[in-house]
């Protein structure tokens, strides 16, 4: 147990420096566009699009033909363009690239070998990069970011540029809602795409024996999205991001009631999947009311395409991170990824006293980077484990004035917390007062946190976090 926690203390202050700066404030502008006699709220958000996806038409929306990046949601035009393109069943040995990938970790480690089902999985519901690079270095890295761009031409998403798999910000590597929307619209008629969208939960394969006569473990993922989680009727699966250029993106569907609406957001300012719940409940509301505003655009004709194995010797391979401090520091993180994941699957319920013990010290530390310490007798500390995705972690639940599940506010699809990555965190509540329940947190990102003292608006409140919320790009 100690080592298990040691290892998420470990990655928890590796992992601070690299956090991402916050976005920039949402000013919502122009005046959302809906037909007339419909009154639209304010969804806080920069650029949105509602699309009925039988259809294609346009039926409300804002500013969704303005370009901006799209961080992780980017993932859909991955899955668009490789799913067809690469066997399902076949097998890739990955690539000292792909561990070394920044941001999200799924867990990928150079040597080891996934099949394409396994990597889209991780891809999808864990958002991890390695994933992601390891796809497309598995068809080609380059020839894979041309034909996402290929596929974005020809289902008509024209103001997409695409120039990497994973989202990661890059100059000129933006889309717009209308884009984002119309490249779900066309890639979740892959059953496969939503089928992996919409599991709750999967294995993945852990780091191979040294003895090669002993069999290989896995570990399980688990889908971070919310409104999954909570079983939103006739939902199709969806899609989250966040960089510190993008802000909080997010693209899904929903069916129902003879209606199947796509919505698609980017620069979210409030809560990711919260903020999508209230457009999808706004719609399913109004249905009756909503007209078409405009339509997306008519798709291309299919391209003939035989679905090749991964490749057994790549060549086309993703660039590699020049900075030797961060291949080291990628590489800690994707290997304690999975050693916390594989712990964390057979230990027992800790101690709670034990386990608030062990955060603190480990949140103290942290803290002296971040400069946010509430006073000792305002606050009263639990804690909880983010491990590898995981939503139930061993430190969870233990108490119920222990600290407010942060494996949940971690699957928050706004909150990008360590997203697949461990990391430990101390949270606190007010002197004789209930911890906050992350599934009512009315903000989860650098600006606003009710659970990150570090952040703008959550510095120097006492009844915060004493620690920091990790943003990791994903």
């Amino acid at each position: 147990m100690r080592t298990l926690f040691r290892l998420i203390a470990a990655s928890a202050l590796l992992l601070l420096a690299a956090a991402p700066a916050a976005a920039e404030d949402v000013v919502p502008s122009p005046t959302p566009t809906a037909a007339e006699g419909v009154t639209v709220p304010d969804f806080a958000t920069k650029s949105w699009i509602l699309v009925d996806a039988e259809s294609g038409d346009i039926l409300a929306g804002q500013n969704y033909d303005g370009q901006r990046p799209m961080a992780s949601t980017i993932k859909t035009l991955t899955s668009l363009t490789l799913l067809p393109r690469l066997q399902y069943d076949s097998v890739y040995e990955a690539q000292p690239q792909e561990t070394l990938t920044e941001g999200a970790h799924v867990g990928v480690l150079a040597g080891n070998t996934y099949t394409v089902d396994q990597l889209f999985h991780g891809m999808l519901m864990r958002s991890g990069n390695d994933a992601a690079v390891a796809l497309a270095d598995a068809y080609g890295y380059q020839r894979t970011i041309d034909a996402m761009n290929a596929e974005a031409q020809r289902v008509g998403a024209t103001s997409t540029v695409a120039k990497s798999p994973n989202g990661l910000d890059q100059p000129g590597q933006v889309t717009t809602a209308k884009d984002l929307a119309q490249i779900y619209r066309v890639a979740i008629q892959d059953p496969r795409l939503q089928e992996i969208l919409t599991a709750k939960q999967a294995e993945f394969p852990a780091k191979s024996p040294e003895d090669p006569t002993q069999p290989r473990t896995t570990f399980t993922i688990y889908n971070h999205d919310t409104l999954l989680d909570s079983d939103y009727p006739g939902f199709m699966g969806g899609k989250s991001g966040f960089t510190s250029q993008a802000g909080r993106t997010y693209v899904a569907g929903a069916d129902r009631d003879g209606h199947r609406y796509v919505v698609a957001l980017l620069g979210i300012g409030g809560g990711t999947t919260q903020t999508a719940r209230q457009v999808f409940d706004w719609a399913f509301q109004n249905a009756d009311s909503l007209q078409p505003v405009g339509e997306l655009p008519e798709v291309g004709d299919e391209v003939d395409i035989t679905p090749v194995a991964a490749a057994s010797a790549p060549s086309d391979l993703a660039p590699m991170p020049l900075d030797e401090a961060t291949q080291a520091e990628m590489t800690t993180i994707a290997q304690t990824a999975q050693q916390v994941a594989v712990q964390a699957g057979s230990v027992s319920m800790p101690d709670v006293n034990q386990v608030a013990s062990d955060a603190q010290a480990a949140a103290g530390q942290v803290v002296t980077v971040t400069g946010a310490v509430p006073a000792a007798d305002q606050v009263g500390a639990g804690a909880d484990a983010v491990v590898a995705g995981l939503t139930q972690s061993p430190f969870a639940g233990t108490t119920t004035e222990a600290a407010a599940g942060l494996s949940r506010i971690a699957r928050h699809s706004g909150s990008r917390l360590a997203q697949g990555v461990p990391v430990v965190a101390a949270t606190a509540r007010d002197r004789g007062g209930a911890a906050a329940d992350s599934r009512r947190a009315p903000a989860e990102g650098p600006a606003g946190s009710r659970h990150a003292p570090a952040c703008r608006a959550g510095a120097g409140t006492s009844s915060l976090a004493l620690v920091h919320a990790l943003w990791l790009p994903g």
